[in-house]
């Protein structure tokens, strides 16, 4: 397979984009009264003064449209741009400084930071390729791994991430067949695109990731009839069990695993009635759970039908409690955020209990690309007037914390965090804001 050729980069050198937003003194106008005054302070402290803790504050912006999105790493903001020529520039979340940019002529398909600081993975397709999702298309598809400091090129390798396929160490890679489907599945290091393994056979349908305890475990595929196989994440051996499941159908298909359990539903076309899902434990492929309308919400799976929220125990589908009206917004492994008023008044659950941790909290959630101890909530504040309140929810506790107030946001429902950040977009800028 020909590598695809790609752009040279552009504008390496960093370029800042907007002046950190700091509250700084004008030294001219400061008094030599009050500098002694100072002093005095600091040496009846015994010398030192310990600064308090900076609060929620706006921290840089930037230029933004609807042909732009975003892709957030830990300390990286990813601005991604279509048209005839798709760019990717980095930005540092700290002070908004341009870090690099980098463009291409072929088709942008997605970008993947890599965790702790590792590369970013950009998967693209050439643009004489066809239909972005044709079988051409999909058999051209490269990655290619830019460092995430400087933007320089690492390595390219056939094929692109699996969804949530990128660890800290290594990515797993799907290589697609002309005619369409999966030929090949790799495990490839990061840094340096080393392979590690790759398994190859009959074409799949589709190749999933096991996360388990928040790293890359298992790779399960699946063919069109519906032939499920198990590889290990070490070597890409298979394991002993191997089952035909629900064949792939047009219409609603979840196929997902998480901690030990592989999701398998199916329906027919245009199908108006309950879609039955299949739970199966990934180490012998046998079921454990069927039940009508339910998905995967971490230590319980959640069903969401005419007779309410059901709760259930993934081990034997046990009804654990139920709820005439919920509509959980936030899953984690062991909490729910309900939602209600159109997603805009919410209550924080013990997953497992049902029990409320927390009363009605009002705002709009911040999302994020994993919920780790705390969600963010904005709303219009009531003092000052105009401006957006911050609400933090301690998911451990359910406790809440009125965080601050920024300048008014273009869209309270288009933002989003990492620790440490909050980034919200609207029609004509970015806003990134510190969170304490």
């Amino acid at each position: 397979m020909a590598l695809i050729e790609l752009g040279d980069m552009t504008d390496a050198r960093p370029v800042p984009v907007a002046d950190p937003i700091t509250a700084g003194l004008d030294r001219r106008r400061v008094k030599p009264a009050v500098l002694l005054v100072v002093l005095a302070l600091v040496l009846a402290c015994g010398g030192a003064v310990r600064p308090e803790s900076p609060g929620l504050r706006q921290l840089w912006t930037a230029p933004y449209n609807s042909e732009k999105s975003i892709v957030l790493s830990a300390d990286i903001l990813y601005l991604v741009s279509g048209g005839d020529r798709a760019e990717l520039e980095a930005f540092s979340l700290a002070d908004g400084r341009r870090l690099w940019r980098w463009g291409t002529d072929a088709h942008l398909i997605n970008v993947n930071p890599a965790p702790g600081g590792g590369p970013v993975l950009v998967s693209v397709d050439p643009a004489s390729a066809g239909t972005a999702d044709g079988p051409a298309a999909l058999a051209s598809r490269t990655t290619i791994a830019l460092r995430a400091g400087s933007g320089a090129e690492l390595w390219r390798h056939a094929g692109e991430p699996l969804w949530q396929g990128v660890d800290r160490d290594d990515a797993l890679l799907s290589e697609f067949d002309p005619l369409g489907g999966i030929a090949a599945v790799s495990r490839v290091r990061v840094e340096d695109g080393a392979p590690i393994w790759t398994s190859r056979g009959s074409t799949v349908r589709e190749a999933i990731v096991e996360i388990a305890g928040g790293r890359l475990n298992r790779v399960i595929t699946r063919t069109t009839a519906g032939d499920v196989t198990v590889l290990r994440h070490a070597d890409g051996t298979r394991e002993a069990a191997a089952a035909r499941l629900a064949p792939v159908k047009d219409g609603y298909n979840d196929f997902g695993a998480r901690d030990g359990r592989l999701w398998v539903a199916a329906s027919e076309p245009d199908s108006a009635g309950p879609t039955p899902v299949g739970v199966y434990r990934l180490d012998t492929l046998t079921e454990s759970v069927r039940h009508d309308d339910i998905t995967n919400c971490g230590t319980i799976i959640c069903s969401w039908g005419q007779g309410g929220f059901l709760a259930l125990d993934p081990a034997n589908g046990r009804e654990l409690w139920r709820s005439p009206e919920i509509i959980a917004s936030v899953v984690t492994d062991d909490r729910l955020l309900t939602d209600q008023q159109t997603g805009s008044e919410h209550t924080l659950l013990d997953s497992r209990t049902g029990r409320a941790l927390s009363g009605s909290v009002h705002g709009w959630v911040a999302w994020a690309d994993r919920w780790d101890d705390e969600i963010l909530l904005l709303r219009p504040s009531a003092e000052p007037i105009g401006r957006t309140a911050v609400t933090r929810i301690d998911l451990r506790t359910g406790r809440t914390d009125l965080l601050g107030s920024l300048e008014p946001l273009p869209d309270q429902q288009s933002c989003r965090t990492t620790p440490g950040y909050l980034i919200c977009t609207g029609w004509d800028r970015v806003i990134v804001a510190a969170v304490p």
